[in-house]
C-alpha cells in the first residue's frame, strides 16, 4: 500500500507541477496584460495633454454643471479614454496660450511640468526565464510525463497495449483542447500545450506502429499523413513550433514505419503533400525558417532512396517529386517576392538554394542511372525550363536562369565520365541526341525570351553561351567519332545567330537593352565562324580560335559603346593564356619537319596578333585593367613561343622529354636575355608598366638559369659538355660571354629601372660571368673536351689561371676608375686580393723554377702599377 502511495504521489507531482505552474503563468500574463494596457493608455493621455499645451482646444459640449477648478491643480488621471479636458474658468480666458508672440498674463500661473512618460517594461532576462523558458520546460515535461506514465504502465503491466496508445492519443488531444480553450487568454502557454499534444499524438501513433503493430503500414502511412495535415493546420493558429513539430514528425514517419518493400510513389508523394503543407503554412505566416528543414528532408530522403536501390528502377515517381518540390518553393516565396522589389535575403537564399538543389539531385540521379532512364533526362528538362519561366518572370531572379544549361552540362559530363569506361553503358549517337537536345533547347528558349525582357544582353549571352557550351562539350566528347563535320557545325550554329542580330538591328532604337542583346549575338556569331576553321584542322587551333574571338568581341563592344560586351574579353583572355601556357598537351602536339617554321609560330603568332589588333579597340575604352592584362598575355605568349622553338630545335620527336643539354640551356639564357632586353628598350620608350614586368621576370629567370644552374650545378667541370674544340670560338662563348655582354648592355640601359637593387644585380651578373667564362676558356685552351673532372690544375695552367685572374681584375679597376664605378673597383680589388692569395697559398707550393719567378714578378709589378694608379686617380692614404 506503501508503494502504491508513492506511485500515486508521484504522479500527482508529474502532472500537477507543471498544471500548477500554467496555471499561475496564465494569471501572471493576465495581470501583465493589464499592466501594458494601463500604461498604453498613460501613455495616450501624455500625448494629449502635451498637444493641449500648444494646440487650441475644442469647444466642449457640457452634459452638467462641473465645480471650476483652480489654475494651479493637476487634472488627475481619468480611469479610461477617451479623455475630455476640463473646461477653463469664463473669468481667466489669457490661461490659454495661443503663440509665444503674444504677451502672457501676469495672472497666471505657469503650467504644469510635464508628466513622464510610462514604457511598457520590456522582457529582461527575468521576464525571459520565467515567461518562456519555463513554460517550454513545463510544456516537455507534460509530454514527458505521458511517456513515462505509459513506459511505467508496460513495466507493471497494469494497461493492454491498446489502452497505452489510446491514453496517449487522448493526453495529446487533451492538451490540444486545453491550448485551445487557453489561447484567448495567453496565446505563448497555449502554444506549448499545442506543442506538447502534438507530440503526444505522433508518439502514440509510432507507438502502435513500432512498438505494438496495432496497424497496418498503409493505415500507419495515411494516419501520419492525416496527423501531419492536422498538426500544420493547427499552426497557423498556435504558431511555428506546432509547424516545426508538424514537418519533423512527417519526415520521420516513414523512417519508423517502414516497409521491406518501399513503395516509391506512394513515399515521394507523402513526402510531397507534407513539404506542400509546410511551404503553405509558410507562404501565409512567413516561417521562411521552416522552408531549410523541408528542403533538407527531402534531399536526405532522396538521397536513401538512391542508396536502397542502386538501379533506381522508378526514377520518373522521384525526377516528378523533385520538379514538383522546386515548383513549390518559388510558389511560396511568390507573394514576397511580388511585395517588394528587395525581398529578405532569407528569402532570396531559399529560392536559390532550393533551385540548385532539386536540380543537382536530379544530376546525381541520372549519373546512377547512367542516363539510362528517359524520364530522368526529361525531368531535368522540365525543371530547367520552369527555371528559365521563373527568371523572366522575376526579374529579381534572371541570373538563375544560368543554372539550367549548368545543370544539364553537369549531368552530360557525370554520365560520359562514369559510362565511357564500360563499354556496355556507353552510347555515342545518345550522348550526341542528349547534348544537342538540350543546347538547343536552352539556346532557343534564351532566344526567344530576351524580346522585351528586362535585360534583354543576358539573355542573349546566355542563348550563345547555352548553345557553344553544349557544341564543345560534344565535340570534346564525340571528336574521335569519324564523320562528323564539326566545320560544318559551327557555321551552322552561327546562323540563327546571325539571323537574330539582323533582327535587333530593327529594334535597337524601340527596345531597350537591343544594343547590348546584338553585340552578344554578333560575338557569337563570330565565334561559330571563327572556330570552323580549327574544328576542321586539329585540336591545337582551337585556341587560335579563342584569341581571334577575343579580337572580334573587343572590335565589336568598341563600335558599339557595351561595356558588358567587354567584360567577355577578360574570359576569353583566360581561355587563350591557359591553354596556350600551362596546358601540358602542347607539348604532344605534332610540329611538323621543318624547324621554327611550325605549327607553334603560326599559332602562337596568329594569336599574338590578334591580341594587338583587340589592343587597339580597347586602348581608346579607358579600361586599363584589361589593357594591361591583354598587353601582358601577349607578351607571356611571345616568350613562350620564343621557348617552345628553342626546344623544338633541340628535341623535335622528343619536347616532353624533362632534361635538357648544357647548349640548350644556353640558348635558354641567350633567348630570355634578348626578350629581357627588348622590354626594357620599350620601358625607356614609354615608360609601360608591362613592359617593366616583362623585363624584370624575364630577365630574373635568365640570371636564375645562367648563375646557379649553369655555373654551379651543370658546369661543363661537373657534368660532360660538348662546347667545341675550337678555342674562344666555342659554345662557352654563347653559354657565358653572351650573357655577360647582355648584362653589361642592360647596364647601359638600367636609367628605365625605378629599384637601384636591380642595378646592382645586373653589375655583379655581368662580372660573376665574364670571370666564369675567362676562367673556363683556360680551362678550356688545356683541356679541350673537359675530360678531366674536378678544378685540379698543374704546372703552366695554374699559372695561367693566375694571370688571367690578375688581368680581369686590372681590367675592372681600370674600368672602375674610367667610369666612376665604386662597384666595379671594389670588385677588381677583391679579385686582386683573391689572385694575392692563390700566388702565396698555392702558386709558391704547385709552381717550379721560372713559373714561380714569373708569377711573384708579375704580381708585384701589378701590385705596384695599382698603388701608382690609385695614387694618381686621387685615393692617396697619407
Amino acid at each position: 500500500m506503501e508503494e502504491i502511495f508513492l506511485i500515486l504521489v508521484g504522479i500527482a507531482w508529474a502532472l500537477g507541477t507543471p498544471l500548477i505552474a500554467i496555471i499561475a503563468l496564465v494569471r501572471t500574463s493576465g495581470i501583465r496584460a493589464q499592466n501594458d494596457r494601463l500604461a498604453s493608455e498613460l501613455a495616450v493621455l501624455r500625448r494629449q495633454i502635451a498637444a493641449a499645451g500648444t494646440v487650441p482646444l475644442p469647444p466642449v459640449v457640457e452634459a452638467a454643471p462641473l465645480p471650476a477648478a483652480p489654475a494651479e491643480a493637476v487634472v488627475p488621471p481619468p480611469p479610461a479614454p477617451p479623455f475630455v479636458p476640463e473646461p477653463e474658468p469664463q473669468a481667466e480666458p489669457a490661461a490659454i496660450v495661443i503663440g509665444v508672440d503674444l504677451p502672457a498674463s501676469p495672472s497666471v500661473p505657469a503650467p504644469p511640468p510635464a508628466i513622464p512618460a510610462v514604457e511598457p517594461v520590456r522582457g529582461g532576462w527575468e521576464q525571459r526565464l520565467g515567461a518562456r523558458a519555463f513554460l517550454w520546460v513545463g510544456a516537455i515535461t507534460l509530454a514527458l510525463s505521458a511517456v513515462f506514465l505509459v513506459r511505467y504502465s508496460i513495466e507493471e503491466g497494469y494497461l493492454s497495449p491498446e489502452v497505452r496508445v489510446i491514453l496517449a492519443a487522448l493526453f495529446g488531444f487533451a492538451l490540444i483542447a486545453g491550448a485551445e480553450r487557453i489561447r484567448a487568454r495567453d496565446d505563448r502557454v497555449s502554444q506549448a500545450l499545442a506543442a506538447a499534444g502534438v507530440a503526444a499524438l505522433y508518439g502514440s501513433l509510432l507507438s502502435a506502429v513500432a512498438l505494438y503493430d496495432m496497424i497496418s503500414k498503409v493505415a500507419a502511412g495515411g494516419g501520419a499523413a492525416a496527423l501531419t495535415a492536422f498538426a500544420i493546420t493547427l499552426s497557423l493558429r498556435h504558431g511555428i513550433f506546432v509547424a516545426a513539430l508538424a514537418f519533423v514528425g512527417g519526415f520521420l514517419s516513414p523512417a519508423i514505419i517502414g516497409s521491406e518493400q518501399p513503395n516509391t510513389p506512394v513515399l515521394f508523394g507523402y513526402l510531397l503533400a507534407i513539404a506542400a503543407g509546410t511551404l503553405t503554412v509558410i507562404r501565409i505566416r512567413g516561417w521562411w525558417v521552416l522552408g531549410w528543414g523541408v528542403l533538407a528532408g527531402s534531399a536526405l530522403w532522396t538521397c536513401i532512396w538512391m542508396l536502397a536501390d542502386p538501379d533506381l528502377p522508378e526514377l520518373h515517381w522521384v525526377g516528378l517529386f523533385l520538379v514538383a518540390l522546386a515548383g513549390l518553393f518559388v510558389w511560396a516565396s511568390w507573394r514576397r517576392l511580388e511585395e517588394s522589389e528587395n525581398p529578405a535575403k532569407d528569402v532570396l537564399a531559399l529560392v536559390w538554394a532550393s533551385l540548385a538543389v532539386t536540380g543537382g539531385l536530379l544530376v546525381l540521379a541520372i549519373s546512377q542511372d547512367r542516363g539510362a532512364q528517359t524520364a530522368g533526362w526529361l525531368a531535368l528538362a522540365a525543371h530547367g525550363i520552369g527555371i528559365f519561366a521563373f527568371s523572366r518572370w522575376a526579374p529579381r531572379f534572371q541570373f538563375a536562369a544560368g543554372l539550367a544549361p549548368a545543370l544539364s552540362l553537369a549531368a552530360l559530363a557525370l554520365w560520359w565520365w562514369t559510362g565511357s569506361g564500360v563499354a556496355a553503358d556507353w552510347n555515342d549517337g545518345r550522348f550526341g541526341w542528349l547534348v544537342t537536345g538540350f543546347g538547343g533547347l536552352y539556346a532557343a528558349a534564351a532566344f526567344a525570351l530576351l524580346w522585351n525582357a528586362a535585360r534583354p544582353g543576358f539573355w542573349a549571352a546566355l542563348s550563345i553561351s547555352a548553345a557553344l557550351s553544349h557544341f564543345l562539350l560534344a565535340w570534346y566528347v564525340l571528336r574521335a567519332t569519324p564523320g562528323i563535320p564539326w566545320g560544318l557545325i559551327s557555321v551552322g550554329l552561327a546562323a540563327p545567330f546571325l539571323v537574330g542580330a539582323e533582327r535587333l538591328t530593327r529594334w535597337r532604337g524601340t527596345m531597350p537593352g537591343a544594343t547590348e542583346a546584338l553585340g552578344f549575338l554578333a560575338a557569337g556569331v563570330t565565334f561559330f565562324i571563327g572556330a570552323a576553321i580549327p574544328l576542321e584542322l586539329s585540336r591545337e587551333w582551337i585556341t587560335v580560335a579563342y584569341a581571334v574571338e577575343l579580337a572580334a568581341v573587343a572590335a565589336i563592344s568598341a563600335q558599339l559603346g557595351l561595356v558588358a560586351l567587354r567584360r567577355l574579353c577578360w574570359p576569353l583572355l583566360a581561355i587563350v593564356v591557359v591553354r596556350f601556357v600551362i596546358n601540358p598537351e602542347i607539348l604532344t602536339y605534332p610540329i611538323g619537319l621543318t624547324p621554327i617554321l611550325n605549327w607553334m609560330l603560326w599559332g602562337y603568332g596568329i594569336s599574338i596578333a590578334a591580341l594587338v589588333v583587340a589592343l587597339r579597340f580597347l586602348r581608346p575604352t579607358g579600361d586599363i585593367q584589361l589593357v594591361r592584362a591583354t598587353e601582358a598575355a601577349a607578351a607571356l605568349l611571345a616568350f613562350v613561343l620564343l621557348t617552345l622553338e628553342v626546344r623544338s630545335v633541340f628535341q623535335p620527336t622528343t619536347m616532353m622529354t624533362p632534361d635538357a643539354s648544357f647548349m640548350e640551356r644556353a640558348t635558354y639564357v641567350l633567348v630570355w636575355g634578348a626578350f629581357a632586353l627588348a622590354a626594357l628598350w620599350k620601358t625607356r620608350l614609354d615608360g609601360d608598366l608591362v613592359a617593366l614586368w616583362a623585363w624584370r621576370l624575364s630577365g630574373g629567370v635568365a640570371v636564375a638559369v645562367v648563375l646557379i644552374v649553369q655555373v654551379l650545378v651543370a658546369n661543363p667541370v661537373f657534368e660532360p659538355a660538348d662546347v667545341g674544340r675550337l678555342p674562344i670560338f666555342n659554345g662557352l662563348l654563347l653559354a657565358y660571354a653572351a650573357p655577360a655582354a647582355m648584362a653589361a648592355l642592360a647596364r647601359r640601359w638600367i636609367d628605365a629601372e625605378p629599384d637601384r637593387r636591380v642595378d646592382l644585380l645586373v653589375e655583379a651578373t655581368a662580372s660573376i660571368l665574364a670571370f666564369v667564362y675567362v676562367s673556363f676558356e683556360v680551362r678550356h685552351f688545356f683541356d679541350p673536351g673537359f675530360e678531366r673532372r674536378g678544378f685540379d690544375a698543374h704546372g703552366l695552367e695554374l699559372y695561367a689561371y693566375s694571370i688571367v685572374w690578375l688581368l680581369f681584375g686590372v681590367a675592372l679597376l681600370a674600368l672602375g676608375f674610367l667610369r666612376q664605378a665604386a662597384a666595379l673597383r671594389h670588385a677588381g680589388m677583391v679579385l686582386v686580393c683573391i689572385v694575392v692569395a692563390k700566388v702565396f697559398l698555392i702558386d709558391m707550393a704547385g709552381l717550379q723554377g721560372l713559373l714561380r719567378v714569373f708569377s711573384f714578378l708579375g704580381l708585384g709589378a701589378a701590385l705596384i702599377g695599382l698603388g701608382y694608379a690609385y695614387r694618381r686617380f686621387g685615393f692617396d692614404g697619407k
